[in-house]
């Protein structure tokens, strides 16, 4: 049986995948909560969901504050849907991007507010009683195809997304137990402000809206992975079995 969501909660809903997945949700009978830390895109992003027929609330949120982010949350019960979307991106389309400031802001958006968003969830949805599918609430996790392999390009950013990944794989069955689904999300390159910046060419990029459409379709389906494009993510694990050095060869060649 397909999972129908109703209250949905989404972070970094103020521009790409965010807002297009908001879109994708936007319909009459639906409650979508934002977060985000732009208040004026984030208007802008509540005014077109409205528009669709959703009722809309809005809060201007950075995912890095804790106390914020669990009032948030506990502000938008009851949730069938949680999104932790919310992460940035800082890679060779910047000047020196690996210094120990940037990888700090990586590491406590990407890391730490994604939990500040996730860990309240859950405890929010345990205390909720089960749908007509068992379920209490789905979470899904913005993950990446990064996350399968050490991009030299950009190796916080795949370090970060690489713990994602592991945690979601390994926590799925427990909390499955509780009755809340988890779900990866590892898409591939998406055409957004995070990407714009990037001085090198991006295979199989896509555009936020049909990201977004893979998405809903995914989590509809109960999936706890949901990785696209399928090829892409095919060559990011079949360069975790190269040899080292051939790995160290083409880092020492220039992005794209």
């Amino acid at each position: 049986m397909a999972q129908i969501f109703q209250n949905i909660a989404i972070t970094g809903a103020s521009s790409g995948l965010g807002r297009a997945l908001a879109i994708a949700y936007a319909h009459p009978g639906t409650t979508l909560h934002f977060a985000g830390r732009d208040s004026t895109r984030l208007a802008e992003t509540a005014a077109t969901c409205t528009a669709l027929g959703a009722t809309v609330t809005q809060t201007t949120l950075d995912v890095t504050d804790k106390t914020g982010s669990e009032t948030w949350i506990k502000s938008c019960a009851p949730l069938d849907l949680v999104i932790a979307n919310a992460g940035i991106s800082i890679g060779p389309g910047e000047q020196n991007f690996e210094t120990p400031e940037n990888i700090r802001a990586l590491i406590a958006t990407n890391i730490t507010g994604v939990f500040n968003t996730v860990l309240p969830a859950i405890d929010l949805m345990r205390a909720q009683p089960p749908t007509e599918t068992g379920q209490k609430g789905r979470i899904a996790i913005i993950g990446s195809i990064a996350g399968l392999m050490a991009l030299p390009i950009s190796p916080t950013y795949s370090a970060t997304k690489a713990f994602l990944d592991t945690w979601v794989t390994a926590t799925t069955r427990s909390a499955a137990r509780e009755n809340i689904g988890l779900t990866l999300v590892r898409p591939g390159f998406i055409r957004t402000p995070m990407t714009a910046i990037n001085p090198y060419t991006m295979p199989g990029i896509m555009e936020a809206d049909d990201a977004a459409r893979l998405i809903r379709a995914g989590l509809a389906a109960g999936r706890t992975h949901i990785t696209f494009p399928w090829w892409l993510a095919l060559i990011a694990r079949l360069s975790r079995l190269a040899p080292p050095a051939m790995f160290d060869k083409l880092k020492r060649k220039p992005p794209g």
